[in-house]
C-alpha cells in the first residue's frame, strides 16, 4: 500500500479546492497538516470559532475585515489563517460566503474551512444550527477520531443525546455486521451490543448519515471521511471494518 500523502489521499490535486471540515476527532490539526503540505497558496480559516492555542499554529493572521495584506502574506509564508470578530480567548468565525470569495481570488490555490466544532470530542452529531458549511464547497471531510470506539458513548461523543438518535436503527444490526468484518478480539474490546459504546458500523453510520457527517454537504461536493488516530492495530482494524460500509454510501469516493 502506498504512503499517501495527505493532498493525494484527499484528491486535491489540481488547485482549486475549497474544503469543509466537519465532525470530530482533530479537524483543526488535520486542517494545519494539509495547509502545510499542500503546494501553492493556502488560506486557512473556520466558520465557527477558533481559540487562541490553535491561532498560534498559523504562521500569519488576518482578520476578515481587512485583507489587503493577505497577498504579500501569502508570498511570504504560503498559507494564512483568516479570523472574524475576536472574542476572548477566542476568535469568531467568517461568513459562510467569504471562502467562496477567497478562493476565486488570483493570488489563492486553496481554501481549507473548519465547518463545525465538537467540543475536543472525537465524534459528534450536528445541531439544527451545525455545520457551517460554505457556499462553494468542493470537498467536504467528515472527521472522527478512533479512539471515540474505546470510550463510553456518554465521554466520547459531543451532542450525545443526538448521536444516540442516528445510531438507534443501526445498533440492532452490529453484531451481524462486525460478524464478518471484524475479529472477535475487536468485539470484545469495543462492548459490542448494549449502546454504551460506539461501534465501527455506528461510526460508519454517523459520519455517512444524512443528519450526520453529510448533513450540508452540497450536492456537487465530494465526500471522503476521515479516520484519525490509527495508532495501532486495532484502532486500523476497527478503521478498516467502518470503512468498508462507508463505501457502500453512493456519496462516499474514498475514506482516508
Amino acid at each position: 500500500v502506498p504512503l499517501w500523502s495527505l493532498p493525494a489521499a484527499l484528491g486535491l490535486e489540481p488547485p482549486g479546492s475549497l474544503v469543509a471540515f466537519v465532525g470530530g476527532g482533530g479537524k483543526t490539526s488535520l486542517l494545519f497538516a494539509l495547509a502545510a503540505a499542500l503546494p501553492g497558496r493556502v488560506v486557512i480559516t473556520t466558520t465557527t470559532r477558533i481559540f487562541a492555542a490553535q491561532i498560534r499554529l498559523a504562521p500569519a493572521v488576518l482578520h476578515a475585515d481587512d485583507l489587503t495584506s493577505l497577498s504579500s502574506l501569502l508570498d511570504a509564508h504560503g498559507r494564512v489563517l483568516v479570523i472574524g470578530q475576536l472574542a476572548g480567548d477566542k476568535a469568531l468565525g467568517v461568513d459562510s460566503d467569504l471562502p467562496a470569495r477567497l478562493l476565486a481570488r488570483r493570488d489563492v490555490d486553496y481554501v481549507l474551512v473548519e465547518a463545525d466544532g465538537s467540543r475536543m470530542r472525537p465524534v459528534k452529531a450536528p445541531a439544527d444550527h451545525e455545520p457551517v458549511i460554505p457556499s462553494g464547497a468542493t470537498l467536504v471531510v467528515p472527521v472522527a477520531g478512533l479512539d471515540a470506539l474505546e470510550r463510553p458513548l456518554a465521554e466520547a461523543a459531543h451532542r450525545v443525546e443526538i448521536v444516540q438518535q442516528l445510531l438507534e436503527a443501526q445498533r440492532s444490526q452490529d453484531a451481524e455486521e462486525l460478524e464478518g468484518l471484524f475479529p472477535s478480539l475487536f468485539v470484545r474490546r469495543l462492548g459490542i451490543g448494549d449502546g454504551t459504546y460506539l461501534t465501527p458500523p455506528g461510526l460508519a453510520r454517523l459520519l455517512t448519515h444524512p443528519e450526520g457527517g453529510l448533513k450540508g454537504a452540497p450536492p456537487g461536493a465530494r465526500v471522503i471521511p476521515f479516520l484519525n488516530k490509527a495508532d495501532d492495530e486495532a484502532r486500523l482494524g476497527a478503521a478498516r471494518a467502518a470503512a468498508r460500509l462507508m463505501l457502500r454510501e453512493s456519496r462516499v469516493s474514498r475514506v482516508v
